[in-house]
């Protein structure tokens, strides 16, 4: 291959690349979200049982769901957002994430719930560090409950546990450290994609006082400082919402245990100009399971349509993607 043509191949390369549009290039990643698995080996029947949740069930669905997850194409790992049990025993959990690891075919990332910690279990948060470490350490800290990881190099990932320790309730509070460490990540996140994940929702699918976070006005003080795309994502109420306020999209995403026994697919394409958040809702092939679960509840769980599927997209604050409202660069603001 003489050196004339080697040129030509060069020219052209560099022509192509220089005359792509900086909007026009991307990345992207794509991951699950499952949350409220609520295993129970001793569970009943649904048929004897009052509970809404179908815990007898609860490994079948999990493993529909799993056979979901390895039949879409490109998922890079699974957000597994609280309670994966139902009780607060380190059999049960010891259980639960061993069986995550022999059935999800991604790797997978874990937030605590406030079924994994009770003052009527033995499970501690020291002792999920602990568990987590032993079975899962790539998808949990080392020595918190809260922590941050970034999957590609214009993202970053931040969990947070809102899970009381020292009472049994439903209601979440975060602590100062973790809303410091928040506010730090955040900073340190520069123009980054921003996804936060709690077990906890920051956007409520239904009234319920008891199932809040305490100090939710703290958590917002410090999302509103920043002007990235931000994509926050929750489980616990089991029903699905999505709201989205000028840069920030918040999620609440169904439960692997009671109606509509769903999980979510998740796409972000980051682009210079925007950020495009694509939801997808899939619900469980088990039917017959899935039908039980119908007569159980007692609440609009599924949500509006747009509650379960939705393509959102945040437009960043000016077109030089320097991400910031005030930019100096002299570029046309892109409105939101």
């Amino acid at each position: 291959m003489n050196k004339k043509f080697l040129t030509k191949i060069f020219a052209l390369l560099l022509i192509i690349t220089f005359s792509t549009p900086i909007s026009a290039l991307a990345t992207t990643l794509k991951f699950a979200q499952i949350s409220d698995i609520h295993y129970n080996p001793d569970a009943p029947r649904p048929e004897n049982a009052k509970s809404f949740k179908m815990k007898f069930y609860a490994l079948p669905i999990l493993d529909d769901a799993a056979k979901q997850i390895k039949e879409e194409k490109n998922v890079k790992f699974t957000l597994v957002t609280g309670d994966a049990a139902d009780r607060p025993l380190s059999k049960d959990f010891e259980f639960m994430y061993n069986y995550l690891n022999k059935v999800l075919p991604t790797p997978w990332y874990y937030c605590l719930g406030n079924h994994d910690v009770a003052l009527s279990g033995d499970l501690t948060k020291k002792k999920h560090i602990e568990l987590l470490n032993k079975i899962n350490p790539d998808g949990f800290a080392p020595d918190k409950t809260y922590y941050t990881f970034k999957p590609k190099k214009d993202m970053t990932f931040i969990c947070l546990d809102a899970a009381y320790d020292n009472k049994t309730t439903a209601q979440g509070y975060l602590p100062p450290e973790q809303l410091k460490f928040l506010d730090e990540t955040m900073k340190n996140a520069e123009n980054d994609v921003i996804v936060i994940y709690m077990h906890f929702p920051t956007v409520y699918p239904t009234i319920s006082r008891d199932h809040d976070i305490v100090n939710l006005y703290a958590f917002n003080e410090v999302v509103a400082k920043y002007d990235n795309p931000i994509l926050i994502l929750g489980g616990h109420f089991h029903a699905n919402k999505i709201r989205q306020t000028d840069n920030v999209v918040e999620v609440a995403s169904p439960s692997l245990t009671s109606y509509p026994i769903a999980l979510r697919f998740i796409t972000i394409d980051n682009r210079s100009d925007k950020t495009v958040f694509t939801l997808d809702y899939r619900e469980t092939n088990l039917k017959d399971v899935q039908a039980i679960a119908k007569t159980k509840i007692g609440w609009p769980t599924c949500g509006q349509e747009t509650d379960r599927n939705a393509v959102i997209t945040v437009n960043k604050a000016c077109q030089c993607g320097c991400n910031k409202k005030n930019c100096k660069c002299g570029k046309a603001k892109v409105s939101k």
